[in-house]
């Protein structure tokens, strides 16, 4: 699932948060590191994971008869 959507802008694209007003834009990326589009995109699902998304909660589960977690 993608956690943002896109606009084209002069000179690049802006990449907007479903979840709030959190935006990049391709400019903000250095292309001698790769294609822009992609790392904004890795940005914007970053953000999401990290500020909207739940994360798992873990659970010690019990192994063995001893009762040794």
């Amino acid at each position: 699932m993608r956690y943002y959507s896109t606009k084209q802008t002069d000179g690049g694209v802006a990449f907007r948060c479903i979840f709030c007003k959190h935006t990049v834009t391709t400019l903000d990326f250095d292309s001698a590191k790769g294609n822009r589009r992609t790392q904004a995109a890795a940005a914007m699902n970053q953000h999401a994971a990290d500020v909207h998304l739940p994360r798992p909660i873990l659970v010690p589960v019990r192994v063995g008869s001893r009762g040794a977690y």
